[in-house]
């Protein structure tokens, strides 16, 4: 009888410590699931200030080209823009809230000067150059202004 009732005891501790074994490795799991989400969100804010970084660049080169009056690579440029605004906006689409509007609002205007740069000759009038000039820099500004956006959401998540 004795025997039996050893026997029972170490079951019990053996299966109490179990019990915290397997509460200690869930609390574990759960701790390294959550640092694995808040990595993955990190890389994903990373990679949208990335890719809105490269499409600032895009935009300024699409500007000096404007300046420089070297319209087929401004129009090469200022497509690329579009197609590019228009897969990241897609891309982060959850992460850029309301900057997604003006986001398309860019591309739209960038659109427009592809198109006009697409049917005129340079050299331009210098009021057509002065508005296309102008337009390309709003373009710049509202491009830098969503980078600075998207990198100070990352950093507030960090």
């Amino acid at each position: 009888m004795i025997l039996h009732d050893l026997f029972d005891w170490s079951n019990a501790g053996v299966g109490g410590v179990g019990l915290l074994l397997t509460i200690a490795a869930i609390v574990q799991a759960t701790g390294a699931k959550r640092a694995a989400r808040e990595a993955r969100q990190a890389v994903y804010h990373r990679n949208a200030a990335d890719s809105f970084s490269e499409i600032v660049r895009l935009a300024e080169q699409f500007a000096t080209w404007v300046e420089c009056e070297r319209r087929a690579e401004a129009v090469v440029q200022v497509r690329e823009i579009v197609l590019r605004l228009a897969r990241d906006r897609g891309e982060f689409d959850r992460f850029l809230a309301s900057d997604a509007d003006k986001l398309k609002d860019v591309e739209s205007n960038c659109q427009r000067l592809a198109d006009m740069l697409g049917q005129e000759e340079f050299p331009l009038s210098s009021s057509a150059k002065r508005d296309l000039f102008r337009d390309t820099l709003m373009i710049v500004q509202e491009l830098s202004a969503v980078l600075g956006r998207v990198r100070a959401k990352g950093d507030q998540e960090e």
